[in-house]
């Protein structure tokens, strides 16, 4: 069902016709800029699923009745649309975003994963206060964590008889609220983590003892790293649904140019863009070195791809564009991450050495800043794109985290309840 509203922009008087695509989401932010003037016409939307009823709202605009508009935008909260433009040639435009997408989809079931995910994302939404208290008494050390572990879980499943058992459900948080959503490889392919508790142990207890004598890369401190970067996301999670829905559809089938997104904007997304792109690049030394284990037999023995690098502290010495280097597709704990990085990008976000233009949400860019006549672009969605793959990423190294802090209870002596 499309919806369409008009507002009236309040710098430059001009009209623009909303055209909303009604999804299954009760409410969600519409970003949108004035296409005579420029200004952020920002807003959201409510819509009542009973009654099939739509409340919008916007900053810097206006909602008028029925009028002449001389332009139009496409609007949905889960699905790139095409691109706000002149009224009289979008109108042409009769196909919504909900047919167009899920005519895109890769198999059959793809649009079924894709709602279940954003389902299960609303969810951690609400339960995140619960969960949040969770991580926060995990990590005092709290008397009262068991208690409230098995307020929100099962005590059946979740007896937290001892550390391992305690680490499990505050690891639950992490399985259920995004494994399941953003990144089920994990939990399909069971191979994957369980592989690394067959590791040879002289080398993952070299691995523990390396992180845990550096500063900023102790087990504890990269998963408050984690947990951090978890709370960031879950502010930002809905702006980025459409985005998400391209992991849903065959391989180019849409036009970056044509298609963006109305839920957000660069600045919206920029910090946290920067801040997955940062935590990603610190807590890469873990898939790295479970490389290193796996394919050269010693935590220490680098992939020669950066000179002057051949430990662990040589890779830790190193600027985080270069880290990136040693995601490789060929060793299996890094292929997992499925990392998509522009570092040139985030450089020239670091640099200010970026433009905007929200009209047709292109990121213009200096990738050398030796050399600012050269200028690179990428768009909205794109960039939007980069930022999920980061945070997918950022999953796979939590469970191989995981798997490492047990290993540490049992070098400390602690024994698994069978």
């Amino acid at each position: 069902m499309v919806c369409n509203t008009f507002i009236k922009c309040q710098v430059c008087g001009s009209i623009t016709r909303v055209r909303l695509q009604i999804g299954w989401q009760k409410e969600h932010p519409i970003e949108v800029a004035c296409s005579k003037c420029g200004t952020y016409l920002s807003g959201s939307v409510k819509i009542d699923q009973n009654r099939l009823g739509v409340q919008f709202s916007f900053d810097n605009a206006d909602e008028i009745l029925d009028a002449k508009a001389e332009y139009m935008v496409e609007c949905s909260g889960e699905f790139p649309t095409v691109k706000q433009g002149k009224a009289a040639e979008l109108e042409k435009v009769v196909i919504t975003p909900f047919i167009r997408y899920i005519s895109y989809m890769k198999t059959d079931d793809s649009y079924e994963q894709f709602g279940k995910a954003i389902l299960q994302l609303h969810t951690t939404e609400k339960k995140w206060k619960n969960y949040k208290r969770i991580i926060d008494l995990f990590k005092n050390n709290s008397k009262y964590l068991v208690r409230e572990i098995q307020r929100e879980f099962s005590e059946q499943y979740f007896q937290c008889r001892n550390e391992f058992e305690i680490l499990r459900a505050v690891h639950m948080i992490e399985v259920c609220g995004f494994y399941s959503a953003l990144k089920k490889d994990i939990l399909d392919d069971i191979s994957f983590s369980a592989g690394i508790m067959k590791l040879d142990s002289v080398q993952l207890k070299s691995l523990i003892n390396f992180l845990n004598s550096h500063y900023g890369y102790h087990l504890e401190e990269l998963q408050d790293l984690i947990y951090k970067v978890y709370n960031d996301f879950i502010k930002i999670y809905q702006r980025l649904i459409p985005a998400l829905a391209i992991q849903y559809c065959k391989d180019d089938s849409f036009d970056f140019e044509i298609e963006g997104s109305t839920t957000s904007s660069f600045d919206r997304v920029k910090q946290f863009y920067l801040d997955v792109y940062e935590a990603l690049g610190n807590l890469l030394i873990i898939p790295v070195a479970l490389n290193n284990i796996k394919y050269r037999a010693d935590v220490n023995s680098m992939n020669p791809l950066e000179k002057n690098v051949s430990s662990l502290e040589d890779f830790i010495k190193l600027k985080k564009a270069l880290r990136y280097h040693f995601c490789l597709d060929t060793e299996i704990y890094t292929n997992f991450l499925d990392v998509v990085v522009n570092a040139k990008l985030r450089n020239a976000i670091g640099h200010n050495d970026v433009k905007y233009d929200a009209v047709s949400q292109m990121i213009t860019y200096i990738p050398d800043p030796k050399d600012r006549t050269k200028k690179k672009t990428e768009y909205l969605l794109e960039f939007e794109n980069e930022a999920i793959h980061m945070f997918q990423a950022i999953l796979v190294v939590s469970e191989c985290l995981y798997r490492l802090r047990e290993l540490s209870l049992i070098y400390n002596g602690k024994t698994p309840i069978i």
